[in-house]
């Protein structure tokens, strides 16, 4: 019995120690999970994925769109996240009938196919339920006119062919443009603004067919009667539902319309370059310069006007309609600290390199990081988020829906957005992002496989970290950092060839069997990206956020800005910025002194001196918020947004820049002014408060306790085995 009571008191003590040590220690993982998360995403499931979105079109708002969110809905409750549609109603249009024709001269009289034909190796090609080529928003017109030539459509194209020596009217013509340069709604604002009664947009083979390679389906590259769809919404001044003038133009704009301020007020419509070449063929004039030649067969890109007249008459129809994103959460120890991972689930046609190869790498995330929940017990420190939205192709829909909807909560408890909208169109890694999470994006980088590669090289080696600029607009990511001020990062891999069947019938699980990725193995490579870079924001300690690199990117971005000035004849006064930017830097360093201690002190991600550091990281982006670009006061960011003509392209100081454009000297150096006071907005949110009279919590308090439990525990067994022997002595005397 005595020995018995030993061992039980041996076992005790060795428990009591046990329990100290592990409460003293870090949360060391008897398993390595990024490692095992690396694991795990398939290729042959991510190709499995793909074929399920890629069997149907599902345009935003049809009966397939909703059946591919319930089919994601109920996939993500298969793989143990917390899942569920938001259902929203927005206004999207649709065709309805399409006329392109040349009406005059006689001799030349040509009617559009407005088709995409079957190809016969790709069985989806010959789908009648794809939307016929369309530009969503397009409003309805039936309009007959000379044809001018516009080359891009860019404000310099304009500016020139108005220029005194080039002398062209474009009031009351019909434009022709190529696609390229900027966003195809910039190319229908500025024909807009410039008097034209309609737009039509060709794609040239000098951009994206013949000349660049085999054209589909014998190579990657765009068809004679291949077409490109895609939004004209005024997507530098709106994204979301177009009605919401309020959220794109302010208070002023709330009872008037919607045509011409966010939607364009004339019709538009994509080309072949097939039915793009007689009506090349049949201007005459003056001969466009060199650099706005192009690559279609027997053209001399004379730019018109005319002689010939083009009819062009198009209806749409315009609906109030239901889109659906999904939404579903792996929650974390830290419930109310979210890490946002997204891509857009609706597409043109079927999709496959946009967006659904992103579509399908976020699917493998998501079962890759369920399994670690289900079969591991792993449960990250942070929640996760996952997103399907909905509505991205007409203009960034669902995600600003969800951002307005959600704006008090996101702004609360998100501490980062990370996107990926075409995950793989080629085999070139690329990132951009806000400036202080580059070196999250680096070890990221650094810590994932190559694709396809047995030599050890890590997708870091082949990415130039030089090439990680700022955000402009173009996907989801932008009314998380434009509007909602949470940092934010897009990733894909990426190729040129893409561009061959972008928006197309084209863009199918063929093209991407056989051109795309046919080893499937960049789906798993950006999952492990995405997957890894969510991971590591849910799990860090410390958030692995970086104001140094912040400043020293801000330092970069008013030089842009300089020069812009100077490019204009315009002198303005930057010391205030520049003295806040140096304030910046040494905040940053501080700050990341600050990280290195309390990375190193053992304490968890739980410990408030931990937790109040991470808070200031995460909400010190929000000081970049100002009032807005005047006239675009959706765009709050001071340090980024898309150029006003330049569609998804970044302006850094964008307020600014718009400004000098406009020439607007003194509002330029107001909006300096202001970026200035947010840099140094940024600097008080990264400042600790000054420490209270409150004492603080001791890290060893928790470890201290469950000791003296265990002593007690200890003491207790002791006092009654001498009890015991006491009382066994006694008995013994008495026998």
């Amino acid at each position: 019995m005595m020995m018995m009571m030993m061992m039980t008191m041996s076992l005790l003590f060795f428990f009591t120690l046990f329990l100290f040590v592990l409460a003293s220690s870090p949360a060391a993982a008897a398993v390595d999970f990024e490692e095992l998360f690396q694991s795990l995403p398939d290729p042959k499931l991510a190709r499995d994925h793909l074929e399920y979105y890629t069997a149907q079109p599902h345009l935003a708002g049809t009966p397939r769109d909703f059946e591919t969110a319930n089919w994601t809905l109920h996939k993500w409750l298969e793989y143990g996240l917390d899942a569920w549609i938001e259902e929203e109603t927005v206004l999207l249009n649709y065709p309805v009938h399409r006329r392109v024709a040349i009406t005059y001269p006689a001799d030349q009289v040509f009617v559009a196919s407005l088709q995409e034909p079957w190809v016969p190796e790709d069985p989806t090609s010959n789908n009648t339920d794809a939307v016929a080529s369309f530009n969503g928003y397009t409003p309805s017109g039936n309009v007959t006119a000379e044809l001018v030539y516009v080359n891009y459509g860019t404000e310099s194209d304009f500016e020139y062919l108005v220029s005194p020596e080039v002398g062209i009217s474009l009031e009351g013509k019909l434009l022709l443009a190529r696609y390229g340069r900027v966003h195809r709604g910039i190319k229908a604002m500025l024909a807009q603004e410039y008097g034209a009664v309609g737009l039509l947009i060709y794609s040239d083979p000098a951009d994206d067919g013949f000349t660049k390679g085999a054209t589909y389906p014998n190579g990657p590259w765009r068809p004679q009667q291949g077409v490109q769809r895609g939004s004209v919404g005024f997507s530098s001044i709106c994204p979301g539902d177009k009605r919401d003038l309020e959220l794109c133009l302010g208070p002023d704009f709330v009872n008037s319309s919607y045509v011409g301020r966010t939607i364009p007020s004339i019709p538009v419509m994509p080309l072949s370059w097939g039915d793009a070449q007689p009506l090349l063929m049949g201007l005459q004039g003056n001969i466009a310069p060199p650099s706005w030649h192009g690559a279609v067969p027997n053209v001399s890109y004379a730019i018109g006007p005319g002689p010939i007249i083009v009819n062009f008459d198009i209806e749409v129809t315009f609906n109030i309609t239901s889109i659906w994103n999904v939404v579903g959460r792996l929650e974390g120890h830290q419930a109310d600290r979210q890490v946002l991972l997204g891509n857009h689930r609706d597409a043109w046609v079927f999709g496959a390199v946009d967006p659904s190869s992103g579509s399908s790498v976020l699917m493998e995330i998501a079962r890759s990081l369920g399994k670690l929940v289900q079969d591991e017990g792993w449960k990250p420190q942070r929640t996760i988020t996952f997103l399907s939205w909905d509505g991205e192709e007409y203009g960034l829909i669902g995600s600003t829906v969800y951002g307005k909807k959600h704006k008090d909560m996101l702004s609360e408890q998100a501490v980062a957005y990370l996107n990926v909208d075409i995950g793989v169109g080629g085999s070139v890694f690329g990132a951009l992002g806000t400036p202080s999470l580059l070196d999250l994006m680096v070890g990221v980088a650094s810590s994932v496989p190559y694709p396809n590669n047995t030599e050890g090289v890590s997708v870091m080696d082949t990415w130039n970290r030089d090439a990680y600029g700022p955000l402009g607009s173009g996907s989801d990511f932008t009314v998380f950092i434009d509007y909602l001020g949470i940092p934010s990062v897009d990733m894909y891999f990426d190729g040129p060839t893409k561009s061959g069947i972008y928006h197309s019938i084209y863009d199918s699980l063929y093209w991407m069997d056989q051109f795309g990725d046919p080893s499937y193995s960049f789906h798993q490579g950006m999952a492990r990206v995405a997957g890894l870079a969510a991971m590591r924001l849910a799990e860090a300690t410390v958030l692995p956020f970086n104001y140094e690199d912040y400043a020293s990117k801000l330092t970069q971005y008013l030089g842009t800005v300089i020069e812009i000035a100077n490019n204009y004849n315009m002198t303005i006064d930057i010391e205030h910025v520049e003295d806040a930017i140096v304030s910046l830097t040494k905040k940053g360093q501080e700050v990341e002194l600050e990280k290195a201690h309390l990375s190193s002190s053992g304490k968890l991600a739980s410990n408030e001196d931990v937790m109040a550091l991470n808070d200031r990281l995460m909400l010190a982006e929000r000081m970049f918020l100002g009032a807005g670009i005047p006239g675009r006061p959706f765009f709050r960011h001071v340090v980024q947004a898309p150029g006003l003509y330049k569609g998804y392209e970044p302006d850094v100081f964008p307020g600014v820049i718009q400004a000098i454009e406009d020439g607007n000297i003194t509002l330029a150096q107001n909006q300096l002014n202001a970026a200035g006071a947010c840099v140094r907005s940024v600097i008080k949110a990264l400042t600790p408060p000054s420490p209270s009279a409150a004492p603080a919590t001791r890290p060893w308090v928790v470890p201290l306790i469950i000791t003296l439990v265990g002593l007690t525990v200890l003491i207790i067994s002791i006092v009654a085995f001498l009890m015991w022997r006491r009382r066994s002595r006694s008995n013994y005397q008495k026998v």
